[in-house]
């Protein structure tokens, strides 16, 4: 491989970064395409990518305001990096759904871009309505007011709607999709708008450390999860449907959206997380399966929650089967 770089250089080749290569190209060309947004790019991670995006429309705007949920991943999972790198302000809204659009009627202040989190992962993997999705994006156009769909799960939501990707794409100014979630990816994304909206957020990517020389592993990834596990969406919805009214008839045990509005929802159980966490261990020695990965607080106490994705590995396990070794934890505490 060095040697093969050395007779390049000696040739007078140039090497090219594979982030700009045929493949790149292909994945981020079918996004923006599906999306029908005039222009994609991947970006090796998506926290960069989308504070980019939110530096660039809120330069563009003149505004450093952010109207986000408060309960999204810009939010509660960047450490802050929206403020602290890139001097915006947050205006946080909602409360355990999505947030409407007299919430944004009621903001008191000039607005630099809203954020709509298309599913709210931690509120339950919910969505809003189509009509207040529309709502929502006629309020930003009337008011001059950039919309953008953090989209981490946006392949999974379109089914909800009975829309295709890119009438819900349509809605916004720009979008983020993520391929390490269920597309099963290495990691990446791709964000997608207007080519002159795009083209600017490359120098902020940059000041993350985001121009990662090779990234064809996560390309190649990316392109087999779009081939293989993008037409399965639909299917991992009707499956967690079905799943979570099994879960929810076993006593003391509850789910959230039921039924779920994507291919994911939360379980709340009770017992504290350490105390779910040791019968779990115990079941899994038991039962060889893992069931979760972890759980967390609810903030009352004696109630924890944790998440279902539905994905291929589900498919090992039927509903009633699930619903028994869930049983079964609860029985453990």
């Amino acid at each position: 491989m060095a040697g093969a770089a050395r007779r390049g250089a000696r040739r007078g080749q140039r090497a090219r970064p594979v982030q700009r290569g045929p493949r790149a190209a292909a994945a981020r060309n079918r996004c923006g395409a599906a999306a029908r947004k005039p222009k994609g790019r991947f970006v090796v991670k998506g926290v960069m990518a989308q504070q980019a995006l939110l530096r660039v429309w809120a330069e563009r705007s003149n505004r450093r305001t952010v109207a986000l949920h408060a309960l999204s991943h810009i939010e509660r999972d960047e450490d802050d990096g929206y403020r602290r790198l890139h001097g915006l302000d947050g205006v946080t809204l909602g409360g355990p759904g999505p947030f409407t659009v007299d919430d944004l009627r009621k903001v008191g202040q000039p607005l630099g871009v809203v954020t709509v989190e298309l599913p709210v992962s931690m509120g339950g993997h919910q969505l809003p309505s189509w009509d207040e999705l529309t709502a929502i994006s006629r309020w930003c156009r009337e008011n001059r007011v950039p919309l953008h769909f953090d989209g981490a799960r946006l392949w999974e939501s379109a089914p909800y709607y009975g829309k295709s990707l890119a009438e819900v794409a349509a809605l916004a100014d720009s979008v983020y999709v993520s391929f390490y979630k269920t597309i099963g990816g290495l990691a990446g994304c791709v964000i997608a708008g207007d080519e002159d909206i795009i083209d600017e957020t490359v120098p902020w990517t940059s000041r993350h450390g985001g121009n990662v020389f090779t990234v064809f592993p996560y390309v190649l990834a990316a392109r087999e999860g779009l081939r293989t596990r993008l037409p399965k969406v639909e299917g991992y919805r009707t499956r967690a449907r079905g799943l979570a009214a099994a879960i929810a008839q076993v006593p003391g045990v509850s789910v959230t959206p039921n039924p779920p509005h994507t291919n994911a929802f939360r379980v709340f159980l009770p017992g504290t997380p350490e105390q779910l966490t040791e019968a779990h261990r115990a079941l899994v020695d038991a039962e060889s399966v893992w069931l979760f990965n972890a759980f967390e607080a609810t903030g009352i106490p004696g109630l924890s929650q944790t998440g279902v994705t539905v994905g291929d590995a589900t498919e090992e396990l039927t509903d009633d089967e699930v619903a028994r070794l869930i049983g079964a934890l609860v029985e453990k505490l």
